[in-house]
C-alpha cells in the first residue's frame, strides 16, 4: 500500500484556523436571540465559578493583586457582552433587511405569474433609458397581447384563463434568454420585454419570431390541448421615443397593427405604416375642418334608364379638396371619419348640400332628378336623423320624394330594429330607400319582407366578371329575377363596357350606373350631360 504523504506549511495552517473562525462566527450567527441569551448567562455563571477558583489558588498568598484581577475580570466580561450586543444586532439587522428585501420583491412582482408587474416593469424602464442614454446605447420594447384570450376565459372559466397567463409567461421567460433583458406582466392578457442592448438590427425581430414561436405551440390545460397566438409590437430607443411612456405609446400602435395584420404576427413601429398613420393623424384633425370651412364639395354619377337612355337619377359622392394633398376620395377619409366620431357632422353635410343641389336643378333648371344620399350604418343609431333630413328638405325646398337613401345591409343587421322603424317613418315622409352593393354584406333577406325598399343595387363585383363568371352571371341575375318578385328596381352600378350592359339588358335590367356612361361629374357637368342626352330639349 502506498501512503502520500501530506506536508502543511504556516500559510496553509492558518487559513485553516481562519476558516475554522468564520465557521465558528457563521455559527453563533445562526442562533436565535433567545439561545444567544442562554449561552450568554451560563456562560457567564461558569466563566465566573471558574475565575474566582482559579484567582483563590493563584492569588493565595498576594491578596494586593485581588482588586487588580477583579477589574481585568469586568473588563473581560463587558467586552464579551459588547460582542453579544454586537452580534445580536447584525442578526436583527440582517433579519429586518432581508425581509424588506422580500416585501420590495413581492411588491415588485405580479401575484399569478410571478413576472415584474407594470410599476416595476416603468421603474426598469425608465432606469435602462438614463442608462442607456449616457452610454448611447440602443433598447428594444416588445408590447404583447395575447390573441382571443377573452374567448378563453368565457368557454373554458377563469381557472383555464389563468393557468394559461401562468404558462405563457413561463414561456416568455424562456424567451428572454439574456440575463439582463425582462420580461413583465403589464395588464390582464399584456406583456411586455425590454431588451437591452440588442443586436441591431436584426435581435428584435430574432427575439419576436422566438416568441411567436413559443407562444404557438399548444398548451395542455385540464386535460385538453389549446392553442393560442400572441400580437407583438416593437418600437426602439432611440429612434421611435426617447422618453419611458412615449415608448410604451409607440409600442402599443405597433401592436395594433400586427393585429391589423391578422393577429400571430409582430410589427415595428417604424416603417412605410407609421408614415400613414401619422397622415391619417393629419386627416382626422384636418376634416372637422375641412365640414365647417368649405373644403368639402360632391359630385354627382348619372343612373340611367338604358331602354330610353335617360337619366333618371344621381349619386352623389364627397370630395374632400385638401389644401396639402389636393383632391381626396371618400375611401381616404370616410373610414377616417366612422373612427374619429365624425361621420354624423359629415353625413348631415352632405344630406344639405345634396337637398340643396337637387333643389336647384328641380327649380332653376327643370331638372327632375332624384338624388341619392350614402348612409352610413351608425347614423342609424343618431337621435337626431329624421330631424336632419326634414330640415334639410324643407331648407332646400326639394320634394320628399326626389330625395333616395342608399344603405348597406350592414345597416339592416346591426341596427336592425332601429334601422327598419326609421326607415318606415321617412317611407311615411315619401323618401326612398335603396339597398347599395346588395348581396356583399350580411344577408338581409329576412328585412327584405319587412320593408318594401325602392330598389336593389347589383354590386360592381358581380357586374365586373358576368360576362366570363358564370357564377357572377348568375348571381346578377338571381338578384334581378328576386327583386321582380318583390316588385322592386334592380340597378347595376360599376357598369363599365358595352358586354357587361348587354348581358344586364339581355336579364331586363334596365337601370344601370358606372364609367361606362358616365364618371363622376360636377353639378354643371350634369346638365351639360344631360342636354347631350336630350338635345331636343335644350
Amino acid at each position: 500500500m502506498r501512503y502520500t504523504e501530506t506536508v502543511f506549511s504556516p500559510c496553509s495552517r492558518g487559513e485553516a484556523m481562519g476558516g475554522k473562525f468564520i465557521k465558528t462566527l457563521n455559527w453563533v450567527e445562526g442562533l436565535t436571540p433567545a439561545a444567544v441569551a442562554a449561552i450568554y448567562i451560563l456562560g457567564s455563571l461558569c466563566w465566573l465559578f471558574l475565575a474566582h477558583l482559579v484567582f483563590d489558588r493563584l492569588l493565595a498568598g498576594r491578596p494586593e493583586l485581588r482588586p487588580l484581577a477583579s477589574t481585568a475580570l469586568e473588563i473581560l466580561g463587558v467586552l464579551v457582552m459588547a460582542t453579544i450586543i454586537y452580534l445580536l444586532s447584525k442578526k436583527i439587522e440582517s433579519r429586518h433587511l432581508a425581509s424588506e428585501l422580500i416585501i420590495r420583491e413581492q411588491a415588485a412582482r405580479d401575484g399569478l405569474t410571478g413576472l415584474y408587474n407594470r410599476q416595476a416593469f416603468d421603474d426598469f424602464l425608465a432606469q435602462s433609458i438614463e442608462y442607456a442614454k449616457r452610454r448611447k446605447e440602443c433598447l428594444a420594447l416588445l408590447f404583447l397581447d395575447l390573441d382571443r384570450f377573452k374567448a378563453v376565459n368565457d368557454r373554458r372559466g377563469h381557472f383555464a384563463g389563468d393557468a394559461l397567463l401562468v404558462e405563457t409567461a413561463r414561456r416568455l421567460s424562456h424567451c428572454a434568454m439574456r440575463g439582463e433583458d425582462i420580461v413583465a406582466r403589464v395588464g390582464g392578457d399584456e406583456f411586455a420585454m425590454l431588451l437591452r442592448q440588442p443586436d441591431m438590427p436584426d435581435g428584435p425581430g430574432v427575439v419576436a419570431k422566438r416568441v411567436l414561436d413559443a407562444i404557438s405551440a399548444p398548451v395542455l390545460i385540464e386535460g385538453e390541448s389549446l392553442k393560442t397566438s400572441v400580437s407583438i409590437g416593437i418600437a426602439l430607443y432611440p429612434s421611435d421615443a426617447d422618453e419611458p411612456m412615449q415608448l410604451f405609446k409607440v409600442a402599443d400602435s405597433a401592436l395594433n397593427q400586427a393585429k391589423q395584420q391578422g393577429r400571430s404576427s409582430f410589427c415595428f413601429y417604424g416603417g412605410e405604416w407609421r408614415e400613414e398613420r401619422e397622415q391619417r393623424i393629419q386627416l382626422e384633425h384636418g376634416l372637422l375642418r375641412a365640414i365647417t370651412h368649405g373644403e368639402l364639395f360632391l359630385v354627382y354619377q348619372p343612373k340611367l334608364d338604358t331602354a330610353s337612355m335617360s337619366v333618371i337619377g344621381v349619386e352623389a359622392l364627397v370630395r374632400w379638396n385638401h389644401p396639402h394633398l389636393g383632391t381626396l376620395g371618400p375611401s381616404s377619409f370616410v373610414p377616417l371619419a366612422e373612427k374619429a366620431g365624425l361621420i354624423w357632422p359629415l353625413t348631415e353635410w352632405v344630406l344639405k348640400e345634396a337637398c340643396r343641389q337637387a333643389a336647384d336643378w328641380y327649380h332653376g333648371d327643370s331638372l327632375d332628378l332624384n338624388v341619392a344620399v350614402n348612409m352610413s350604418p351608425s347614423v342609424f343609431a343618431h337621435d337626431d336623423l329624421e330631424e336632419v333630413i326634414e330640415k334639410a328638405l324643407h331648407e332646400s325646398g326639394l320634394p320628399p320624394d326626389r330625395l333616395t337613401l342608399e344603405i348597406t345591409e350592414e345597416s339592416l343587421m346591426v341596427y336592425q330594429q332601429e334601422s327598419l322603424e326609421v326607415l318606415e317613418r321617412l317611407h311615411r315622409m315619401g323618401i326612398n330607400v335603396q339597398i347599395d352593393d346588395f348581396g356583399t354584406g350580411y344577408s338581409s333577406l329576412s328585412s327584405l319582407k319587412h320593408y318594401h325598399f325602392q330598389a336593389l343595387k347589383i354590386d360592381k363585383s358581380f357586374v365586373s366578371d358576368v360576362v366570363t363568371s358564370s357564377e357572377d352571371a348568375a348571381i346578377a341575375t338571381t338578384i334581378m329575377f328576386m327583386s321582380k318578385c318583390l316588385d322592386m328596381q334592380a340597378i347595376a352600378e360599376g357598369v363599365e363596357s358595352e358586354a357587361q350592359k348587354d348581358f344586364l339588358s339581355s336579364i331586363d335590367c334596365r337601370l344601370m350606373q358606372g364609367f361606362y356612361f358616365a364618371r363622376p361629374m360636377h353639378a354643371a357637368e350634369v346638365t351639360l350631360f344631360i342636354s347631350r342626352l336630350t338635345p331636343g330639349k335644350n
